[in-house]
């Protein structure tokens, strides 16, 4: 079903139907939010399971084809200078070589499949299946948003508010804030609005 069909808009305002505004009670400009409409795009299902399938080929590619050494980069940290540094690097204050590391990396010397890599990433995905997995999980995401079961109504400021990343201040029930804050602005202490203001002076 698609979302700007008859059938969808019919569906919607079946569902819109005698109910009211989840934060502020609202019975006006209704609207229906599904927190599960980002994450149910076939553009963005595609793309998930593309990225976990191309990191799970790459280290099985690594591990079947390609040889690796470990070299030291000539770079230490110890607990009084933790990041990383040359070992000829000379400290204004004595270090503490306690726990000294050494920095190591990986350098490849050998890939016998060079050059396959995306022949050999493409039979990989035929041979797992994961086109139509993909299909499958957008088939899955679509039945559950046309369900409507987590779908939250609400009217068209409390709207725009979630999907600006707000919320309806629980103390008033008026204004908008954060969802990394407790309450509003106006609804906090005095000696918070304070703190605040301090800050931004």
């Amino acid at each position: 079903m698609k979302r700007n069909s008859k059938e969808w808009k019919e569906k919607r305002a079946e569902f819109l139907k005698g109910k009211t505004c989840a934060w502020c009670g609202s019975s006006k400009h209704l609207r229906v939010h599904n927190p599960q409409a980002a994450s149910s795009s076939p553009s963005r299902i595609r793309s998930e399971i593309y990225g976990i399938a191309y990191e799970q080929f790459r280290e099985i590619y690594r591990q079947k084809y390609q040889k690796f050494e470990v070299i030291l980069t000539g770079k230490h940290r110890h607990k009084s200078h933790p990041n990383w540094h040359r070992t000829s690097t000379v400290h204004k204050i004595e270090p503490d070589h306690a726990g000294l590391e050494e920095q190591y990396r990986e350098v490849m010397v050998e890939d016998t499949q060079e050059g396959n890599f995306k022949k050999l990433y493409n039979e990989w995905l035929e041979e797992n299946r994961v086109k139509e997995l993909i299909e499958e999980e957008i088939e899955k995401a679509q039945e559950e948003y046309e369900s409507l079961e987590n779908a939250l109504v609400l009217c068209r400021r409390c709207h725009f508010a979630i999907l600006r990343g707000m919320e309806l201040c629980p103390v008033c029930k008026k204004k908008y804030k954060s969802v990394r804050y407790d309450t509003c602005f106006d609804c906090l202490p005095e000696e918070k609005k304070g703190e605040i203001l301090e800050k931004k002076r």
